[in-house]
């Protein structure tokens, strides 16, 4: 059985460290973006503070 509608779309969210350094992440969801962005500063950059937001525009 086939799912029905049309699938989620991958956004991209900008994620900015510490207000120096930024990067870019695909997510279906702020949630998710979220999440992933929680796992990469305590991954890398322990005792950051970190924000995640729109990145704007991709086209496509």
């Amino acid at each position: 059985m086939r799912k029905r509608g049309r699938p989620p779309v991958m956004k991209p969210w900008l994620l900015t460290i510490d207000k120096n350094r930024r990067l870019v992440i695909f997510a279906r969801t702020e949630e998710e973006a979220r999440e992933k962005a929680r796992f990469i500063v305590k991954q890398s950059f322990p005792f950051s503070r970190f924000s995640v937001r729109r990145y704007g525009r991709v086209g496509g």
